[in-house]
């Protein structure tokens, strides 16, 4: 483990937690919400092995690893426009640059809806107005 941060969560993920430590059998504020029988903290390979892997094949899709969900949260952040900063100080990142060039990736269709974006506002600017023989600025 790389270190430990506190990372913020949707609301929706937090009530799902909430709802789902309540319903657990050992309920101290102190425990986990996720260990093992024994009370330790599960170990991040065998979440892999035992939930990850097994959805992956039902759902019929590679085998997501760690770095996999790094790389699609810091690419869809990038994406929904979250600034670089926030990402990586998220992903515990010092440097933007580790999050920009190592697990930011783009997403089909962001290049195409760059141009298109850049390409309504180019035209709209040098588009001819009806009666003119000018070009609007």
């Amino acid at each position: 483990m790389a270190g430990l941060r506190t990372v913020p969560l949707p609301d929706a993920a937090l009530q799902l937690l909430a709802t789902w430590k309540a319903r657990a059998k050992r309920t101290a504020a102190h425990e986990l919400i996720f260990s093992t029988v024994s009370g330790k903290p599960i170990s991040p390979n065998n979440v892999l092995r035992r939930w990850v892997w097994p959805a992956c094949q039902a759902a019929d899709l590679e085998r997501a690893t760690w770095l996999t969900f790094r790389r699609t949260y810091s690419s869809w952040a990038h994406d929904k426009g979250v600034p670089a900063k926030v990402v990586a100080q998220i992903m515990g990142h010092t440097k933007v640059d580790t999050t920009m060039n190592v697990y930011t990736q783009v997403l089909d269709g962001a290049a195409r809806a760059a141009a298109d974006r850049v390409g309504s506002e180019l035209f709209r600017i040098v588009q001819k107005p009806e009666n003119s023989t000018e070009l609007t600025h």
